[in-house]
């Protein structure tokens, strides 16, 4: 869809802002450049899905990125599929970004080769800067990548898992958040998440993601039952959702809003996307009113779900992390909807949400400039803001709520 003139001038006015990137799953930088790259790398995220779903096999997929098969030969392996998602939302920021970075028009037969080559020369010392700060002007990137060692950059911020395994007597014992820990109780294993949230919030950590499961009210007692059940043998693994697992998340959302750390939530579209309704959170919101959720992406397919948590809860933010690249007319409608019934605080615009191609950053925030931009020069033509309103509003959501609610400025 080309942009009218009004929008060209509102794409062209975001483009200058310094913003905060509200949710990626980027490593350190030292990472990206150690692993081998080429073409393929563009699709080592979220067009996996979409490949297998056009029909790939798991084995093909993998072959994609073993660098001993030559390259025409993977690519051979990879044209007819490219070309049944090539069209997609997905697809569309790895095309984004071989133009932007590599001079490739398209990814096809007549460059990928060039273009491999290209990314094999950039894969340096740098990158990162080159395009987060150069090429999108973000000041810094939420980043949930396991770890709070992110190589000493402020274009990296960490955002930590909340509640781990909780389902084994092993994954208890010795948690892997803090694995020299011996726990022997319930109140030990409490403990232990306090200290790791404590842990990860001195090396810098702003936010704790957890999921939208379903969740039981929390009952100490039948928590206390579930432990026991594990230590004395009698199950080998709990279900999910289970007493134990309601019962320390429960725990760690207190500690975190005592913390004031942010809790992170993802919501729908992933695997058994049934079980990822935001409306599981509206119990937790009730019970936590003093700790501040932020519900990632849009709650999709959940649109009108995930608006009413924002609609309803004071405690809530709206977060269009991933959603421009899993279609940019869903936030066309999504974003309408919004400024018709939230707050405008509480919309955070732009979150990549990827991990190795660190370039397709850059394709996802040109969408989602043009997804804002049409959005609002919408409502300028039809008299409800100004220009000037209207910038306010996309600053807003790029910029100053997410910094008003992680508190950025204070680091």
């Amino acid at each position: 869809m080309k942009l009218s003139d009004r929008e060209q001038a509102l794409v062209q006015a975001m483009s200058e802002w310094e913003i905060i990137d509200c949710h990626e799953h980027l490593g350190p930088e030292e990472k990206r450049i150690q692993t081998k790259v080429d073409v393929f790398t563009l699709f080592s995220h979220y067009t996996r899905g979409d490949l297998c779903v056009a029909g790939m096999t798991e084995t093909d997929y993998n072959q994609l990125y073993n660098q001993d098969i030559p390259l025409n030969t993977r690519w051979r392996i990879f044209a007819p599929y490219w070309e049944q998602i090539r069209y997609g939302s997905y697809a569309r920021a790895a095309l984004l970004a071989a133009r932007k970075f590599y001079g490739a028009e398209d990814i096809c037969e007549g460059t990928y080769s060039t273009l491999s080559t290209n990314m094999k020369a950039a894969n340096v010392p740098g990158l990162y800067e080159k395009v987060l700060k150069d090429a999108c002007k973000i000041r810094t990137c939420l980043t949930q990548c396991g770890s709070t060692s992110l190589g000493n950059t402020p274009l990296l911020t960490p955002v930590m898992p909340m509640v781990y395994e909780t389902e084994t007597w092993r994954a208890l014992h010795h948690p892997p958040f803090t694995p020299t820990t011996c726990v022997e109780s319930l109140d030990q294993y409490i403990d232990s998440i306090q200290g790791y949230i404590l842990q990860v919030k001195s090396e810098g950590a702003v936010g704790l993601k957890m999921i939208s499961n379903p969740f039981e009210p929390a009952d100490r007692k039948e928590a206390l039952r579930a432990f026991s059940s594990l230590v004395q043998g009698k199950t080998d693994r709990l279900p999910v959702p289970n007493a134990l697992r309601n019962y320390v998340l429960d725990q760690a959302i207190s500690f975190a809003a005592l913390q004031n750390m942010v809790v992170c939530v993802h919501t729908g579209y992933w695997g058994d996307f049934r079980t990822l309704d935001p409306l599981h959170m509206i119990p937790l919101l009730q019970r936590h009113p003093k700790a501040r959720f932020d519900i990632y992406h849009l709650g999709y397919p959940w649109l009108r779900e995930a608006i009413m948590l924002g609609k309803g809860f004071p405690n809530v933010w709206l977060n269009l992390c991933w959603t421009h690249i899993i279609s940019q007319r869903f936030v066309l409608i999504g974003l309408d909807e919004l400024i018709d019934t939230v707050p405008m605080n509480k919309i955070l615009a732009f979150g990549g949400d990827y991990g190795l191609p660190v370039e397709k950053v850059y394709g996802h925030l040109v969408m989602a400039r043009e997804d804002i931009a049409r959005v609002l020069a919408r409502r300028i033509e039809d008299g409800d803001m100004t220009e000037a309103q209207a910038l306010a509003l996309a600053e807003a959501w790029f910029v100053k709520n997410p910094l008003s609610l992680y508190q950025l400025l204070e680091r």
